[in-house]
């Protein structure tokens, strides 16, 4: 595999030199178990291209100023959640000699005859796997074979995939990845289509509750007029008296 060369600058300047370094490059970070933390800038279009052809599981071969290459693998970076750009990068510093774990994407090719001949939808469970292996060893994705998929009893699992001698994959065995739901029947369509009775009046409880709620209102408006007559009895009453 041809060795990828990114070249960045320590970041060092503050204040507006710092402003003008931020309008076209991108703020980061190297670090390892054998350096200190290292701020950088990297060159916004530059890392673009970049990822696009490393991702998060390639070797990089970084180049800090004038300094000697270091080999760092992209191991984590925030995006702009509207424009969808880098804002931040983490590099870190690996050993060619020491095994890694990280996650490597799958790719998923062929096609399904449950799901070409008969209209079965497929179902992508997972999309990575974590892997152990040397920096050198990490493949860039794993492909997943979907003519395995025949039926819509057919499942591909963790154990099916298959990776090189000196790659590991630590995800659970038993993990399904992939299978094909089958098209829904008739009936069950129909069930979707059926419209929903909106009469609440019809779901126990409510009817009762307003019931109960008129014959409160009647129960006022009898008590009502009962108070009325009998304050004007007791009127007549005292007028006698006088």
């Amino acid at each position: 595999m041809e060795t990828i060369i990114l070249k960045v600058q320590s970041r060092e300047v503050t204040g507006k030199a710092m402003r003008a370094q931020a309008e076209k490059n991108i703020p980061a970070v190297v670090y390892g178990p054998t350096m200190e933390p290292q701020m950088l800038w990297v060159d916004a279009v530059e890392i673009t291209n970049v990822f696009s052809d490393a991702g998060t599981n390639t070797v990089l071969s970084l180049v800090i100023g004038s300094a000697k290459p270091i080999n760092v693998l992209i191991h984590d970076f925030q995006l702009d959640a509207l424009s969808d750009e880098f804002v931040h990068i983490d590099f870190y510093l690996v050993d060619m000699n020491e095994i890694v774990e990280t996650e490597i994407p799958l790719a998923f090719v062929g096609e399904s005859a449950a799901v070409k001949s008969l209209g079965g939808t497929l179902v992508k469970n997972q999309d990575t796997v974590t892997v152990r292996a040397l920096p050198a060893e990490l493949p860039r994705e794993i492909e997943v074979s979907l003519e395995k998929l025949d039926t819509f009893e057919d499942h591909i699992k963790i154990e099916d995939i298959i990776v090189g001698d000196n790659v590991e994959i630590v995800s659970g065995e038993n993990a399904m990845i992939a299978m094909v739901a089958a098209p829904r029947t008739e009936e069950e369509m129909a069930e979707l289509d059926a419209e929903i009775d909106a009469d609440v009046s019809k779901i126990e409880g409510v009817a009762d509750k307003d019931e109960e709620g008129e014959e409160g209102e009647e129960g006022e408006e009898g008590e009502s007029q009962s108070d009325e007559e009998g304050s004007g009895k007791d009127s007549e009453e005292k007028k006698e008296e006088k």
